[in-house]
């Protein structure tokens, strides 16, 4: 990635390979702009698919973080996850995994790893307390991870 975040408001201010974000709940649903008015994105009815801009925005507000990468190099990897779509999966395959495969070939979920390190750290300290209380601490974890969301430090 290489700008900071911007707010967008319609296609006429974004760039091929745009990444884009806005809210669902606490966490940010991704996808990226390919041109033409469409974006890819993932969602769990219909798995890997385009969509347009009013569709992916929801009535919310819409960043745009621009990338290193040609139009050229982003079609071809978008057009790749098109002609072979996966379903929606929270953990193997969610919007953001679909957004990091396109961009750099390594289907990630930033979002999800802050949610699973802070599950884990939240089970670490209650398992000293007894078993009971590890899954009590990891769920505890997980929603503070949830709570960090908003913050976004997960982007680059």
């Amino acid at each position: 990635m290489k700008d900071k975040l911007k707010t967008v408001d319609n296609c006429d201010q974004l760039a091929i390979g745009d990444v884009l974000y806005r809210r669902k709940g606490p966490v940010m649903h991704v996808g990226i702009y390919l041109g033409e008015a469409s974006i890819l994105h993932n969602t769990p009815k219909f798995g890997e698919h385009r969509v347009d801009f009013a569709d992916f925005a929801k009535g919310k507000t819409v960043y745009a973080q621009s990338t290193d990468l040609s139009p050229e190099q982003i079609l071809a990897k978008a057009q790749q996850v098109l002609d072979q779509p996966e379903a929606y999966r929270l953990f193997k395959r969610n919007c953001e995994h679909t957004a990091n495969k396109v961009l750099d070939d390594d289907p990630d979920s930033h979002q999800l790893n802050e949610i699973m390190a802070w599950a884990l750290i939240g089970g670490a300290f209650g398992k000293s307390i007894g078993k009971k209380s590890m899954y009590i601490g990891g769920f505890i974890g997980a929603v503070g991870g949830l709570l960090s969301l908003p913050r976004m430090s997960w982007i680059k």
